[in-house]
């Protein structure tokens, strides 16, 4: 049975860097695995068995309709979901689908729903966050809340993937709710807040990971079968 992986999250989180760096891993292990190229605007750095710039490149859509780079951006996924289907792939244990570096042109547009709809197997979603930008509380709970966000728009069960962790390892969800206990009413809002990123996405627990020199892709391909046996149909 396929595993999808929808790889998501901010644009430099290193989404890219870890679908050729984790693609490695998984084929080294002797699982069959590729990967789907979904950003329009930018060459995949990894052998891609689906490319959706064989169909759409955004800089020829900005050439063409005469668009900045923002509404060429929103134009090309409109375009590719003309070819949705030809995107889409099953026969591999493992199939890695890396989305555009801007989350929102994947998680609130009909292309990525609609794609998601069209997958045979189990789907996955990793929400990937750049931990070095994650330097208090408030950034921490503004982060894993849009992993939350992902769960709920794309109604598949969803990893949140602490990257970049050579740079620097983000605390625990305890101890930013203790820093946030004196902050008023802000410290309230994430308070409450947390608990909603608890219930929904981090219900699976965090991975820390380095995509950049594979550091605990062990742990991440730990978690995801974990999900899988926890959320998979298994008949």
């Amino acid at each position: 049975m396929n595993l999808n992986v929808i790889v998501l999250g901010p644009a430099g989180s290193g989404k890219s860097v870890l679908t050729e760096r984790f693609l490695t891993y998984l084929r080294d292990r002797g699982y069959s695995s590729v990967a789907v190229n979904l950003d329009p605007a930018s060459p995949p750095r990894y052998e891609a068995f689906r490319d959706i710039r064989d169909f759409v490149k955004t800089e020829e859509v900005m050439d063409r309709f005469q668009l900045g780079i923002n509404g060429a951006l929103l134009k090309s996924v409109e375009i590719a979901g003309s070819y949705v289907g030809r995107l889409t792939v099953s026969g591999y244990d493992f199939v890695l689908y890396d989305t555009p570096g801007q989350l929102e042109l994947f998680l609130f547009s009909d292309f990525g729903i609609d794609l998601i709809e069209r997958l045979e197997g189990f789907t996955a979603g990793l929400f990937i966050v750049d931990s070095s930008r994650i330097k208090d509380a408030a950034r921490f709970s503004a982060m894993v809340s849009q992993s939350a966000t992902v769960s709920l728009m794309l109604e598949i069960p969803t990893l949140t993937v602490f990257n970049k962790v050579d740079l620097h390892v983000p605390g625990s969800i305890e101890e930013y709710r203790s820093a946030l206990e004196s902050e008023g009413v802000l410290g309230e809002f994430f308070e409450s807040l947390l608990r909603f990123v608890e219930a929904t996405s981090m219900v699976y627990r965090p991975v820390l990971i380095s995509a950049r020199n594979g550091y605990r892709f062990d742990d991440l391909f730990s978690a995801l079968n974990e999900l899988f046996c926890t959320c998979g149909d298994l008949s």
